[in-house]
């Protein structure tokens, strides 16, 4: 099984209209941690006798990262390597709006007050340690004095190249049985490795002239934020990886009222064709 290269099942449009051709993805490691301390919820009366689960797992999340989103388990970032002087050149040159995003979520500044290149990096380099959700005792309406019996949360780590899923989830386990939370049970869900293609690579070009075509403008970016599985075309089939499509940054991706844009849907066809048309010319 071989390719020549590989178009990505999506792609984001900034702002101004101009697609964003991403050159790469994060990789992801998303895990569920939970812990019983009883058989059944009890009256929070007893919370001088029996544990709270809930307690115990916020304690154990605190040990995970600091308050600038460092990341505090050990080894974690061994294998991270330093961006390459071709990529800083493409981040400076990436227009990126913090005003507008930060107005977009309703948010008066960045985790660890980044500015300009810093916000740039961080998206498309950095590993992150996210709380997705956590859940234990009772939130319903009004009071209700729980103990709650078991806590569970699940937390997504976003990886960057050279990470490997399963490394960094031995060193999530070994971490937390260090700090004296052995006790905690670990699932994991789901892993992937990062993802990225030298933006000199003659694919490339196919892929930019047909964006200007089609859209008129583009930017160019070595990573996307998010996470799929690109890693599997470029890591192990050795072929070129590009994302590309229509979907505008600010379009409640993953929200209520998630929308899409039809004239982008007609642009980004037509980039499609021409892409195929390039690589055809070209090769």
């Amino acid at each position: 099984f071989s390719c020549d290269g590989v178009i990505w099942e999506f792609g984001h449009v900034d702002s101004k209209n101009r697609p964003i051709i991403d050159l790469g993805m994060k990789g992801l490691l998303y895990v569920e941690l939970s812990l019983r301390e009883s058989k059944m919820d009890a009256h929070s009366s007893l919370a001088v006798l029996i544990k709270n689960p809930a307690w115990r797992l916020v304690e154990a999340l605190k040990t995970l990262r600091d308050s600038s989103g460092k990341i505090l388990i050990k080894d974690w970032y061994k294998e991270v390597q330093p961006l390459a002087k071709s990529d800083i050149k493409i981040l400076k040159s990436f227009p990126f709006d913090e005003k507008e995003f930060k107005k977009e979520y309703g948010i008066k500044k960045f985790l660890g007050n980044k500015t300009g290149l810093e916000v740039k990096k961080s998206l498309v380099a950095e590993p992150t340690c996210n709380i997705a959700g956590i859940v234990s005792g009772y939130y319903g309406e009004g009071a209700k004095t729980v103990l709650p019996a078991e806590a569970r949360v699940k937390i997504d780590f976003r990886l960057v190249p050279k990470m490997n899923p399963k490394k960094q989830a031995m060193r999530l386990k070994r971490h937390l049985v260090e700090k004296g939370f052995g006790d905690i049970e670990i699932k994991i869900y789901h892993g992937e490795a990062a993802a990225r293609t030298n933006p000199k690579h003659a694919f490339v070009s196919d892929v930019t002239d047909a964006a200007r075509r089609s859209f008129g403008k583009y930017l160019l970016s070595i990573s996307s934020a998010g996470t799929g599985p690109m890693h599997a075309f470029t890591n192990i089939l050795k072929a070129p990886a590009i994302a590309i499509g229509s979907t505008h940054v600010f379009s409640r991706i993953h929200s209520p009222n998630e929308f899409t844009r039809i004239d982008l849907l007609k642009k980004a066809t037509k980039c499609m064709c021409l892409i195929l048309d390039n690589f055809a010319r070209s090769n």
